[in-house]
C-alpha cells in the first residue's frame, strides 16, 4: 500500500508537467499531431484526461521512458509478488484517476473543469507561450480587478534565485523564453537519482519549485498562481484523498489544517547575558529554525505524509494539510504529546509549539454555501493563540511536580545565557567560554559554520564518517543536522552513495550551478532541496562582538551605538483571513502567497545586507514575514529604508501591504536582552501610529515613529540639509542645541505646546541667530524654522505635510538625527554634547 501511495505522489507531481513543456514547445504539437504512445505508462501515471496539456506531459514521459521504468521496476523488485506495484495500480486505475481530477479542481477552488476545457483551442495553446504570471501580492484587496483589463506586472521567466532581476516588472516587452528555462530544468533533471519514489519524487518537486515558481498555472481567472504551487497543493490533496479511501471514512470535512506556531523564539534568542552575545545569537537563531524544520520533519513522520503536505513552513510556524481520519487524529495527538515532552526536556518552559488543527471542507475549498479558507485560516489563528495561552497545560496535569517544584542544579550557571546547568547535566567549554551547558555550547558551534557553509544535510542517525562535523540534533526530535562546504561533500560523496538510509540535502543561499550540486549526489539515496537563510556570507574568519561592529576610526570623539532593528508585515493575519475576495480563495492561491512573503525575507534580504555595508551588521534573524538585525545604528536605518523600498517594488506599490519597523540604539556592551526589548517598544510605536487617517506603514527612531510615505521622507530630507551645512560650516551646533532645547520647553501635549514662553525664545533666538549668519541658505533655513513652527502652518521644509505632530517636534527630531549621524562620522569636532532631545543609553 505505501508503493501505491508513492506512485500516486509522483504521478500528481507530473500530470501538470505538461504545462511547463507547452510553453517551451518550439515545435508546437497541436490537435492534428499524431497520437503520443507510451504504453502502459500511460494508465499508470493517469493520462487518460481531456485536458490537452496531458500531451505535452505524455510526451515528457515518453522522451525519459528509461527513467520511469527503472523506478517502477527498482520499486517491483523491492515487493512481493502479493504487493506488485503495476498489479495494484491497474487494479485501482479508474479510481485514483478521479482522485488526480478532483484533486486538480480542489486545488484550484474550481468545481468542474468546463470553464478550463472550452479554453483550450489550439490558438489558446499558442498564446499561453506569451503568458507571465502576474505577482500576487499586487492582487491582494484586488482581486475584483482580475477580470479586466488592467495593466497588472508580470514576473520575468526565469529561475528562482534571491535577486531583484526576479522581481515584478511593470512591462516585459520581450517575449518568455520559456524554451531556454525548459533546457535548465531538462539538464538537472537528467543528473536526478531514480533509485527510490521518494528520493525521485521529492528532489523533482524542489526543481519545479526552482523553474515553475514563475510561471503561471493557466487557471481561468487566476493569472496569479504560480505552476509550482498548483503543482504542490495538488499532489497534497490527491494523497489526502488517496488515504480517505483506503480508510472508508466518509467524514463531512474531508481534510484537516494542521498549524503551529514556535512559542517564546523571542525571549529564547536574546535571553543572553554576557558581553559574547555575538558569538551565540546568530546559532541560536540559527537553532530555532532546524527546531521549527525538525518539529515538521517529525510530524511527516509520524503521520505518514510527503513533502508536499507541507503548505508552508517558515518564520517558526507552519502549515500542513493531513487526510481528516480518525487514524490520523489519534497519530497527531500522540506526536503533539512527544514534541512537547521532547521539547520540555531540552528547553523547559522557555520554548513551546502551539499545534492544532482544523477540518476542512470542499464547500471551503470550492468557497460555496458562505465557507472560504480565509475564515478557516483565521480560525485556525485563534486556535494556536489559544494553545499559546495554556502552554504545557497538559504535561502540568501529569506532573505538575516537574513544572512547580524546586529543581536541583549544579550552582553553576551557563555563561552565556545565564541558565542554571540542571544536576543531570555536565558542564562544557568551548574555548574562552566556561561553563556552558551542552545545547549552548552546539549552538556556539553552529554560529562559527554559519558563517561559511554551503549546504545542510539532514539524516534520522547520526553519519558516522561525519562525526568531526558536529551534527545538532534539536531537542532529541531524531533529526541531524550537518553543516557542510561542497568541497567536504565531494570528499565523502562516495560513502553517501552507499547510504540505505534516505538523506536530504539542503542547498542553502545560493545563486550557484545547483547542477553540479545534484550530480555530485547522483547514483545516491538523497533529496536535494534548497535552503534560504538570512545572513550567513559574513565574510569574516570570526563572528564580530558589538563592539567591533560600531567600531569607529575616531575612537575618541566617534558616536558608537548599537542599532536593534526590528521590521515585520503589517497586518499580515488580516491579509490571510480577509486579503483574498472569498470567491477567489485558494489552497493554490494561498499557498503561493506564503511563499511569495518568505521569497523576500528568507532569501532576497540577504541581497540587501549585502549591498548595505556587511562588515556593519549582523543579520540575526529573517523569514516568514520578519527580521531582526543588529549593528551599527546608521547602518541599520539605512538597511530599513532600503528593506522599506524594496518592498515596496517587490509588493507592487499595493496599498493594501505595508511593514513597519523600529530601530533601539544602544551601548555595544548594554545587555542584547534589554535591547530586544526596547526594539520591540520602537516597533510597537510604529505599529500603533496613526498619521491622520493613515495608519502603521512607519518606522520609530529616537523613541519617535514616522510614517514612511508622509512624514520620513520629509524628516530625512530637513536632516540631511542640517547635516550639509553644518558641514560646509554655514549653521553651528548652537542651531541644533537651540532647537532641541525649544522643544524640551514647549511642554507638549497632545502634539500641542503648551508652553507659549517658547514662541517668543524662538523668535528671540533664531533672530538673533539669523544676523550672525551669512550664508544664505542656512538663513533661508532659520527663516522656515521661524515661520513653522510660529505660524502653525503644516509644512515642513517648506512643503506641506500630512501628519499630526507638531513641526518643532519634527524639526527637533531632524536635529538630533543629524547631531548623531555628525558625531558617528566624525564631525565631532564641531559639536559639543548637550543635555537636549532624546537622551540614549
Amino acid at each position: 500500500m505505501d508503493n501505491i501511495r508513492k506512485h500516486i505522489y509522483l504521478a500528481a507531481i507530473l500530470h501538470e508537467i505538461g504545462k511547463f513543456y507547452q510553453k517551451a514547445d518550439t515545435e508546437n504539437i497541436t490537435i492534428t499531431s499524431s497520437p503520443i504512445h507510451i504504453g502502459e505508462l500511460e494508465a499508470l501515471f493517469y493520462l487518460k484526461q481531456e485536458a490537452k496539456y496531458t500531451l505535452w506531459t505524455k510526451l515528457f514521459i515518453k522522451e525519459n521512458q528509461r527513467v520511469f521504468n527503472k523506478l517502477l521496476n527498482n520499486t517491483q523488485n523491492e515487493s512481493s509478488n502479493k504487493d506488485n506495484l503495476k498489479t495494484l495500480v491497474k487494479s485501482q486505475i479508474s479510481k485514483i484517476e478521479q482522485i488526480i481530477k478532483e484533486a486538480l479542481l480542489l486545488s484550484s477552488g474550481k468545481e468542474d473543469y468546463t470553464e478550463e476545457l472550452s479554453t483550450e483551442s489550439e490558438s489558446n495553446w499558442k498564446s499561453c507561450k506569451n503568458e507571465r504570471l502576474i505577482p500576487i501580492l499586487e492582487t491582494i484587496g484586488n482581486q475584483d480587478e482580475l477580470l479586466t483589463n488592467k495593466e497588472w506586472h508580470q514576473l520575468p521567466v526565469q529561475k528562482q534565485i534571491p535577486s531583484i532581476d526576479n522581481f515584478p516588472q511593470k512591462k516585459i516587452i520581450e517575449v518568455p523564453n520559456y524554451s531556454n528555462l525548459w533546457k535548465e530544468f531538462k539538464s538537472e533533471f537528467d543528473s536526478l537519482t531514480h533509485g527510490t519514489y521518494q528520493t525521485f519524487s521529492d528532489t523533482l518537486l524542489t526543481l519545479l519549485y526552482k523553474y515553475t515558481s514563475c510561471i503561471p498555472s493557466n487557471i481561468t481567472h487566476s493569472p496569479d498562481i504560480s505552476l509550482y504551487d498548483h503543482i504542490k497543493t495538488t499532489t497534497a490533496l490527491a494523497i489526502c484523498l488517496y488515504d480517505l479511501m483506503c480508510s472508508g471514512e466518509k467524514p463531512k470535512d474531508r481534510f484537516l489544517l494542521i498549524g503551529a506556531d514556535l512559542s517564546g523564539i523571542q525571549s529564547y534568542i536574546y535571553q543572553i547575558v554576557s558581553k559574547y552575545a555575538g558569538k551565540n545569537l546568530k546559532g541560536r537563531s540559527f537553532y530555532i529554525r532546524l527546531l521549527s524544520d525538525a518539529v515538521v520533519r517529525y510530524l511527516l513522520k509520524q503521520l505518514n505524509l510527503f513533502q508536499a503536505n507541507i503548505i508552508y513552513n517558515s518564520g517558526g510556524g507552519f502549515y500542513l494539510l493531513a487526510p481528516n481520519t480518525t487514524g490520523i487524529k489519534q497519530k497527531l495527538k500522540t506526536a503533539i504529546k512527544e514534541i512537547e515532552q521532547r521539547i520540555f526536556t531540552t528547553h523547559g518552559t522557555s520554548l513551546y509549539v502551539a499545534i492544532d488543527s482544523i477540518t476542512v471542507s470542499d464547500d471551503a475549498l470550492l468557497h460555496r454555501n458562505g465557507e472560504d479558507i480565509g475564515k478557516l485560516w483565521g480560525n485556525l489563528f485563534i486556535k494556536k493563540d489559544q494553545r499559546k495561552n495554556q502552554r504545557y497545560a497538559a504535561m502540568m496535569e501529569e506532573d505538575y511536580k516537574i513544572f512547580f517544584s524546586p529543581q536541583s542544579g549544579l550552582n553553576k550557571f551557563d555563561c552565556i545565557s545565564g541558565e542554571e546547568i540542571p544536576a543531570n547535566e555536565q558542564s562544557y567549554s568551548e574555548g574562552e567560554l566556561s561553563p556552558l551547558r551542552y545545547i549552548t555550547k552546539e549552538q556556539i558551534v553552529l554560529g562559527h559554520k554559519l558563517r561559511n557553509f554551503d549546504l545542510i544535510i539532514i539524516s534520522e542517525s547520526e553519519i558516522p564518517y561525519l562525526a568531526d562535523k558536529h551534527s545538532v540534533e534539536p531537542a532529541q526530535l531524531g533529526f541531524h543536522y550537518y553543516l557542510l562546504k561542497q568541497e567536504e561533500l565531494i570528499k565523502v560523496k562516495d560513502k553517501i552513495c552507499f547510504e540505505k538510509e534516505p538523506l536530504t540535502i539542503l542547498q542553502a543561499n545560493t545563486s550557484q550551478d545547483s547542477n553540479s550540486l545534484i550530480k555530485i549526489i547522483e547514483n545516491s539515496n538523497t533529496v536535494y532541496g534548497l535552503f534560504y537563510y538570512g545572513g550567513n556570507e559574513l565574510g569574516f574568519t570570526r563572528i564580530p562582538t558589538f563592539e567591533e561592529l560600531c567600531h569607529k576610526l575616531d575612537t575618541d570623539n566617534a558616536f558608537r551605538r548599537l542599532g536593534v532593528l526590528r521590521m515585520d508585515v503589517d497586518n499580515l493575519g488580516r491579509i490571510f483571513q480577509a486579503g483574498i475576495n472569498p470567491q477567489y480563495t485558494s489552497l493554490s492561491r494561498y499557498a503561493t502567497l506564503s511563499r511569495s512573503f518568505d521569497y523576500f525575507f528568507s532569501g532576497y534580504l540577504n541581497e540587501i545586507w549585502r549591498e548595505t555595508d556587511p562588515s556593519k551588521s549582523i543579520i540575526i534573524y529573517s523569514g516568514g514575514d520578519d527580521l531582526f538585525i543588529v549593528g551599527s545604528w546608521e547602518k541599520t536605518v539605512e538597511i530599513a529604508k532600503r528593506i522599506r523600498e524594496d518592498f515596496r517594488k517587490y509588493t507592487c506599490n499595493n496599498p493594501n501591504l505595508s511593514i513597519s519597523g523600529g530601530v533601539a540604539l544602544l551601548s555595544p556592551k548594554f545587555p542584547i536582552m534589554k535591547g530586544a526589548e526596547e526594539s520591540a517598544i520602537e516597533e510597537d510605536r510604529a505599529k500603533k501610529h496613526r498619521c491622520k487617517q493613515l495608519e502603521k506603514n512607519s518606522f520609530s527612531l529616537l523613541n519617535t515613529a514616522l510614517n514612511w510615505d508622509e512624514e520620513f521622507p520629509a524628516v530625512e530630507a530637513l536632516k540631511n540639509e542640517i547635516k550639509e551645512l553644518h558641514i560646509d560650516d554655514a549653521i553651528k551646533s548652537s542651531f541644533i542645541s537651540k532647537v532641541l532645547r525649544h522643544r524640551t520647553n514647549a511642554e507638549m501635549n497632545s502634539h500641542k505646546i503648551t508652553n507659549f514662553k517658547t514662541y517668543w525664545m524662538i523668535a528671540y533666538d533664531m533672530g538673533r541667530m539669523k544676523n550672525r549668519t551669512k550664508n544664505v541658505q542656512a538663513k533661508e533655513l532659520i527663516n522656515r524654522y521661524i515661520k513653522e513652527i510660529c505660524g502653525n502652518s503644516f509644512c515642513l521644509n517648506n512643503k506641506t505635510i500630512n501628519s499630526s505632530y507638531h513641526p518643532l517636534e519634527l524639526w527637533a527630531l531632524a536635529c538630533r538625527w543629524a547631531e548623531l549621524e555628525l558625531r558617528t562620522n566624525k564631525q565631532t569636532n564641531k559639536l559639543k554634547e548637550n543635555n537636549y532631545g532624546n537622551t540614549l543609553q
